[in-house]
C-alpha cells in the first residue's frame, strides 16, 4: 500500500521505436489510400482525358479522307470558255476613201450550226458565238482571226460586237458576218475573196480603186464572170487574180444590210469580212469578187430554180453549167454573161436591156431575177458555184432564193416571199444580222442531208 496514497504505478514495458528513416521511406497515405505528394505528378490517359481524344483523332482523320475522295470525285476543271464570236460589221464611206477601223485579231471559234448559242444582243445578232460567248459569242479559242465592225458591247461568256469595217458580230475567238464564218463542223459553201484589180502575185495590174478606173474595174468584173461562165472553174481565176489567204464558210447568201447601221452593205464589208489574223482587210475595195463553192443535195425530187439579184452581179453554176446570172441594172453587167439557147430566165431578154424590167429601187430587195428550172433529184450530189462581184464601189449585196416548180400559182399573192436558198437552218443568231424581210423568209427547204455531211 502507498503509504501517500497515490496511485499505483505499474512499470510499462519498453516500446520499441523505429528508426528515423524508417519514416522518411514510408508515405503519408489520405483517407483514399493516396499519396497526396505523387498524386498531381503521375500522369494518366484517363485524367489527361486519353480516351476521348484518340477518338476524336480518328473521327476527324475519317472526316478529312472522305472529304478528299469527294473533292475528287466531284470537281471538274471547268471547260474551255465557248467560241465568242467577232464583229465584222460596220459603214465606211464611198470609194478608196472609206475610213477603216482597225481590227483586232481573235482566234478561231464553233459551228455556226452547233447548239451552243452566242449571246450577242445586237438588233441582229455574235456569234458568239462562241454559246461566242454562246452567240451572244459570245458564238475556245483556236486560231487567230479578224475583228468586226461596230464597237465593243459583250464580254464574259459571251460574244460581243467587235471592232472594224464588215458585217458580223462577236468578240475574239469566232467571226461571224452575213459573208461568212470562221468555223463549221458540218458541211457548208467555202467562200474565197479575190482581188480583180491585182495579179496573182498581189501587184496592181489592171485597175485601181481610184473613181476614174471604175470603167476598168467594171470590165474585170465581165471578165471574172466569162471566165466562169459554163465552166466554173475557181482555179482560172486564182491564176489571173490575187486571192485573200482567209476562208469562210456559209450556208446562204443572204448580204443585204449592215447590221448596225442598218443601212445597205457597203463594198468595204467585203474585204473586212476577209481579214486576215492581223485584222486588216487583204486589200481595198472595191474591185472584187466572191465565189463560195461546195455541194447540195436536193431535199425532194422536183424542179426548181434560183431567184435573187445582184449587186453589182450574181452568177450561180450548177454541175459546171450556168442556172442563174443577175445584177445591177443599167450597168453593163448584161453583156458579161452569155445566156443559154434554151433559157427561161426572167425578166425576159434581160442581157439585151441590161436587166431593166427586174424592178426599181436602190435595194438588191427591189429587183428580182429568176433563172432556169432545173430537174433536180433526191439525195443526188451537185456540184454548186455562185459568185457575186462589185466593181463600181459604193453599195454592195446579194441575195439567192429558190423556189420549186408547183409552189406558187395564180392564186399565189404577188408579195408572198421566197424561201432563201440554203444548206441548212439559219442560225438564229445569223438570223438577226441577216434582216431576213421583205420578198424572202428564212423558212424552207435544205439543201444539205445526210448524204452530203462529213463523217
Amino acid at each position: 500500500m502507498n503509504p501517500n496514497n497515490s496511485p499505483e504505478e505499474y512499470p510499462v514495458a519498453p516500446q520499441e521505436v523505429a528508426p528515423e528513416e524508417y519514416y522518411e521511406d514510408v508515405p503519408v497515405l489520405d483517407e483514399n489510400g493516396e499519396d497526396p505528394l505523387k498524386r498531381h505528378t503521375k500522369f494518366s490517359w484517363k485524367s489527361f482525358g486519353g480516351d476521348g481524344f484518340i477518338v476524336s483523332i480518328i473521327l476527324h482523320a475519317a472526316l478529312i479522307i472522305f472529304a478528299l475522295f469527294y473533292v475528287v470525285a466531284t470537281v471538274r476543271p471547268e471547260p474551255p470558255e465557248p467560241a465568242e464570236f467577232v464583229s465584222g460589221a460596220g459603214g465606211g464611206s464611198n470609194g478608196e476613201n472609206a475610213n477603216r477601223q482597225k481590227h483586232r485579231m481573235r482566234p478561231k471559234p464553233r459551228d455556226m450550226n452547233t447548239q451552243n448559242k452566242i449571246t450577242s444582243k445586237s438588233t441582229r445578232a455574235t456569234l458568239t458565238l462562241p454559246e461566242m460567248p454562246k452567240m451572244s459569242s459570245s458564238m475556245g479559242s483556236m486560231g487567230g482571226m479578224k475583228a468586226g465592225g461596230s464597237s465593243g458591247l459583250g464580254g464574259g461568256a459571251g460574244g460581243g460586237i467587235g471592232k472594224g469595217i464588215g458585217p458580223g458580230i462577236g468578240d475574239g475567238r469566232a467571226f461571224l458576218s452575213a459573208f461568212g464564218t470562221s468555223f463549221s463542223k458540218t458541211p457548208t459553201l467555202k467562200g474565197t475573196l479575190f482581188d480583180l484589180k491585182r495579179s496573182r502575185d498581189g501587184k496592181i495590174t489592171y485597175c485601181t480603186t481610184a473613181a476614174n478606173n471604175a470603167g476598168k474595174r467594171k470590165e474585170e468584173l465581165h471578165k471574172a464572170l466569162g471566165m466562169l461562165d459554163n465552166s466554173f472553174d475557181v482555179k482560172k481565176l486564182g491564176q489571173r487574180y490575187f486571192e485573200a489567204g482567209t476562208k469562210l464558210n456559209a450556208n446562204q447568201v443572204y448580204i443585204y444590210k449592215d447590221f448596225k447601221t442598218k443601212n445597205m452593205i457597203r463594198a468595204e464589208a467585203a474585204t473586212a469580212a476577209f481579214a486576215g489574223e492581223d485584222g486588216k482587210p487583204p486589200f481595198d475595195a472595191p474591185g472584187w469578187m466572191v465565189v463560195y463553192t461546195g455541194e447540195i443535195t436536193p431535199p425532194e425530187t422536183g424542179e426548181y430554180r434560183f431567184v435573187g439579184m445582184g449587186d453589182d452581179a450574181i452568177i450561180v453554176g450548177l454541175d459546171r453549167k450556168t442556172v442563174f446570172y443577175a445584177y445591177w441594172p443599167g450597168e453593163g453587167h448584161g453583156k458579161a454573161v452569155r445566156e443559154p439557147a434554151n433559157a427561161n430566165w426572167e425578166p425576159k431578154d434581160h442581157t439585151k436591156t441590161d436587166g431593166k424590167g427586174s424592178g426599181s429601187g436602190a435595194s438588191v430587195q427591189n429587183h428580182l431575177f429568176k433563172g432556169s428550172w432545173m430537174k433536180l433529184q433526191k439525195g443526188k450530189k451537185y456540184k454548186i458555184c455562185i459568185a457575186f462581184g462589185e466593181g463600181a464601189g459604193g453599195y454592195a449585196g446579194a441575195i439567192l432564193g429558190i423556189e420549186k416548180k408547183g409552189e406558187r400559182t395564180e392564186a399565189t399573192p404577188p408579195n408572198e416571199p421566197y424561201s432563201l436558198f440554203k444548206l441548212a437552218a439559219i442560225d438564229p443568231d445569223l438570223l438577226n444580222i441577216l434582216f431576213v424581210e421583205g420578198r424572202y423568209k428564212a423558212e424552207g427547204p435544205n439543201f444539205m442531208t445526210k448524204q452530203t455531211k462529213r463523217r
